[in-house]
């Protein structure tokens, strides 16, 4: 579907690109993978959400984690297709949030602010709806065009894709 084909094409059509980072951001952790653009896990690793004064550090935390991993691993910023983020919250198609009660957030420009700090592409969306597209893709909903999924972690959440469309709405 339209979501896949987006998540895909994240890198453009430069077939350089060998690698992408996915970063869950949760009340209490934040989970993140360096993955193969064809989804292929490399490695895992946390690192604690810090949510005082309004979680004005987690974006940064993010940022720091990946730039560390990049120069851990030895990798070239011209090989990462980019960076897709799930938050516990809505997020509009320009990668902002409105607010994010577990992470004390008011407006966040997510993309935007992640896009200058780490200078790679960034794609973000709700948690539970980057969780229902990845098990499309390569987990339990693997092969269907249409699942639904309930998270549970700090908060509760759902993902439904339909025909291979993420629903949004609130």
């Amino acid at each position: 579907g339209k979501e896949k084909r987006k998540l895909k094409n994240m890198g453009g059509t430069n077939r350089m690109k060998k690698y992408v980072f996915g970063i869950d951001i949760g009340g209490t952790t934040v989970k993140c993978g360096l993955f193969t653009v064809k989804g292929e896990l490399l490695e895992k690793w946390e690192i604690p959400t810090r949510t005082e004064n309004n979680g004005e550090a987690i974006l940064p935390d993010v940022a720091e984690t990946v730039q560390k991993k990049i120069s851990e691993k030895n990798l070239d910023k011209e090989e990462i297709a980019g960076i897709g983020i799930g938050v516990p919250g809505p997020v509009n198609d320009q990668g902002e949030v409105p607010g994010a009660v577990n992470l004390h957030w008011g407006y966040v420009n997510l993309a935007g602010d992640m896009e200058k700090m780490t200078g790679l592409p960034i794609k973000a969306g709700n948690d539970a709806n980057v969780a229902a597209l990845g098990e499309m893709w390569k987990g339990g909903g693997a092969g269907s065009d249409s699942i639904v999924m309930v998270t549970l972690g700090t908060g509760v959440g759902g993902g439904i894709i339909n025909n291979g469309k993420i629903v949004t709405g609130v």
